[in-house]
């Protein structure tokens, strides 16, 4: 959802404004080309976004504050696509507190608040221009009634956003799976590895939580950490509470095992012997490295819980 009320260019510089835009133009995109379904109010070209000045406003060429015609054309192609919510349906109450902010007229964030009923994943998040609305996880109240509502703006917001979801909301291995490019997009998994999640010590609600958090980890941190000394590579990770380890000669040296952690990648043989320990004993995700260092991606081969 659009949030059209962090449409708002007073006192921000035109290049800084400029950027925020098409920052907020990135992710609608992001979520398009992901799968992920957007809509915006019919009221945004209509609210002032700059003094009595509604966003049309800026694109004449006596403009006090000129929008690019790239930008105008992206947006043109942009909204062009989205619906609008109001074809959807209408919150009961359109005045929201977000945060600890003073109450607004804010139709859009209602319109979100008003979903916490209806979406099996979770509420939808606000995409907002980033220099008037904070990002990030914010409760929202609508009616003495508050809820946790994601701003979106930069990429690691929107990240963090989907990973909340799976965290929180999501009931399986296919619908971790089904968010996992939007929540660790520096990451590439073998088809079908989300199907050893069941495999694993405890029910998957349990597991949830700490299989965001070793893959963000290994999404933010990995090539990098990779990409450095060898022997360090357990100590970086075990700084953010991730235990990982190479497997030893004698694993390497048994067929049987080795075979178990080879996996055919696009017609290649990938052998997964890196592995994140969600617990000591049990539960690991196997990882390849192979591709870090000519800037390729971490991939993610096997979710298990323990191999020979």
């Amino acid at each position: 959802m659009i949030d059209e009320t962090s449409w708002k260019f007073d006192n921000i510089p035109l290049t800084d404004c400029l950027e925020a835009l098409e920052v907020l133009l990135d992710r609608i995109d992001d979520a398009y080309a992901e799968g992920h379904d957007s809509c915006y109010s019919e009221d945004l070209f209509d609210v002032f976004v700059l003094g009595d000045k509604r966003f049309f406003d800026l694109c004449g060429e006596d403009s006090p504050f000129p929008i690019p015609a790239e930008i105008q054309e992206r947006i043109a192609s942009i909204f062009g696509r989205l619906q609008k919510w109001q074809d959807l349906s209408l919150p009961a109450h359109l005045d929201v507190r977000v945060g600890t902010g003073p109450e607004e007229f804010a139709p859009s964030i209602a319109w979100v608040h008003a979903q916490s009923v209806d979406e099996p994943l979770g509420l939808p998040a606000c995409l907002s221009f980033q220099p008037v609305r904070v990002e990030g996880c914010l409760p929202v109240a609508v009616d003495n009634r508050v809820r946790d509502i994601w701003f979106v703006s930069s990429r690691q917001s929107y990240n963090g956003y989907f990973r909340t979801l799976i965290e929180q909301f999501s009931s399986s291995p296919q619908e971790m799976e089904s968010l996992s490019h939007s929540a660790f997009p520096d990451l590439d998994f073998r088809d079908e590895c989300f199907g050893g999640v069941k495999d694993m010590s405890k029910p998957y609600r349990e597991l949830a939580k700490p299989l965001v958090h070793h893959l963000s980890i290994l999404c933010d941190h990995g090539a990098r950490i990779f990409a450095g000394p060898r022997e360090r590579i357990a100590a970086e990770f075990g700084a953010f509470g991730v235990d990982i380890s190479n497997e030893n000669g004698n694993t390497k040296a048994d067929s049987e095992a080795l075979k178990e952690r080879t996996k055919k990648v696009n017609g290649e043989n990938i052998e997964f012997l890196w592995h994140t320990k969600l617990e000591r004993h049990c539960d690991r995700i196997h990882l390849s490295a192979n591709g870090v260092q000519g800037g390729g991606k971490l991939m993610i081969g096997i979710f298990c819980r323990h191999l020979k």
